[in-house]
């Protein structure tokens, strides 16, 4: 009798990690929904004690499971993977006790089958994700950019270079994501010709591209314009890596202004470049480096960032308007509801959804119509925070055709919901 209640017990238990905890579904007077039920919450603070967190801006998935920041009851950060049908907590990580802070800010990451590395100051980090333990941590003798890409066993960033000691210039590194050895080999034909204190010229995008079964690098790389003011410039090169030369170089992105750097994560889409520098949306042919168009806005798209989805670019600008334009010309589609320093966006279905900094709501826009489906609340989910946070947005396709989900989180919780459509 009492081994029949302990498992009746644990049926129970197990149930209800995926039974919605509230039934709340309510829209506001223009029909958009302002909270909804959900699948599953897990509380990102052990005895839901609240705690300063860190910050993974962009989506971390290996297999079933997604990472989330989380903090224990003494306030100690974790990298924590849960599993995305239960929210339950498949294993954590937090070997940075020797790094200045652990305070873990994963704003670039690269993944390759299942190992994942990210810049965190000085430190080279690399995760295995199977199992939750470090492959590998390294500390550079130079500084290196948060920004990171890669291609099978080789990763790209870029980090200072001893060969100019009296300035601060960052140049093209790749490494090896088995071992973390990493070596300088890419400098652009930088002019030299200003600077401000240590302040003269970067390498500020490394994107790896395929054209004719050759491997290529696309660059974007920054020059001042001016020794007396912050005027920056910014230019486009294509590197062949089997021949280890530059197809073309210093193809000029924008005019010298005090916000001519590049900004959000650049696209690649139907061999053309996609790029955001300052206040600018920039478009250049990959294959020869001429600039096929560019659109002046008011504010910059630096948090958000820009995606390029069923033929459309949806870009999320700091004026508090959220963009649609045709990728062939710039031309604008629609304009909709933005929400300024948002999350990245994510895409499910026809729908973008992010995450909205000033007003903390979580977002869903329909791109075919710029039409928003979502503005949820985190008060009405009985959160005792109360806000949405910028963090990433996961998105989870069904494979089973139905409409998938959707993770978002507060500062105190994990949120699943069922996606829009």
């Amino acid at each position: 009798m009492k081994r029949n209640i302990v498992i009746l017990l644990i049926i129970i238990s197990f149930g209800a990690c995926h039974k919605d905890e509230i039934d709340n579904i309510q829209k506001d007077d223009d029909g958009i929904f302002v909270s909804l039920s959900y699948h599953w919450k897990k509380s990102l603070h052990e005895n839901n004690v609240f705690h300063s967190n860190s910050y993974f801006k962009t989506p971390i998935q290996y297999e079933n499971n997604i990472a989330i920041p989380t903090t224990d009851a003494n306030g100690k950060r974790y990298f924590t993977m849960i599993n995305l049908d239960n929210g339950e907590t498949v294993w954590q990580w937090n070997d940075i006790e020797d790094l200045s802070t652990d305070y873990i800010d994963i704003s670039y990451a690269y993944i390759y089958n299942n190992l994942l590395t990210f810049q965190k100051g000085g430190w080279s980090l690399c995760i295995n994700l199977k199992t939750g333990t470090t492959y590998w941590k390294l500390l550079r003798d130079n500084s290196f950019h948060a920004k990171i890409s890669g291609l099978n066993n080789t990763y790209y960033s870029f980090g200072n270079t001893n060969q100019y000691s009296d300035y601060n210039i960052k140049v093209g590194h790749k490494g090896d994501i088995q071992t973390g050895e990493i070596e300088e080999f890419l400098e652009p034909k930088f002019s030299f010709e200003y600077s401000i204190g240590n302040r003269m010229c970067d390498v500020t995008e490394i994107v790896p591209y395929e054209i004719d079964g050759i491997n290529h690098l696309v660059v974007v790389y920054q020059e001042l314009a001016s020794s007396s003011i912050w005027n920056f410039q910014s230019f486009l090169g294509l590197y062949n890596e089997e021949t280890n030369e530059w197809v073309y170089e210093r193809k000029i992105m924008n005019e010298p202004n005090l916000n001519g750097v590049s900004l959000a994560p650049p696209v690649i889409y139907n061999n053309m470049f996609y790029a955001n520098i300052g206040h600018e949306l920039i478009c250049h042919n990959i294959s020869t480096g001429e600039q096929v168009w560019k659109r002046q806005f008011t504010q910059d798209f630096m948090f958000s960032g820009f995606i390029i989805e069923d033929d459309k670019i949806i870009a999320n600008n700091e004026d508090l308007t959220l963009y649609c334009l045709d990728p062939e010309t710039g031309g604008t589609i629609w304009t909709g509801e933005g929400a300024g320093t948002c999350s990245r966006m994510s895409y499910l279905n026809g729908i973008v959804y992010f995450v909205g900094g000033g007003d903390s709501r979580f977002h869903a826009v329909d791109i075919e119509t710029g039409e928003t489906v979502w503005r949820l609340d985190a008060k009405k989910l009985e959160d005792s925070e109360g806000r949405f946070k910028t963090n990433a947005v996961y998105v989870i396709p069904s494979e089973s055709g139905d409409k998938g989900k959707v993770i978002a989180l507060t500062h105190m919780y994990d949120y699943c919901f069922e996606a829009y459509q």
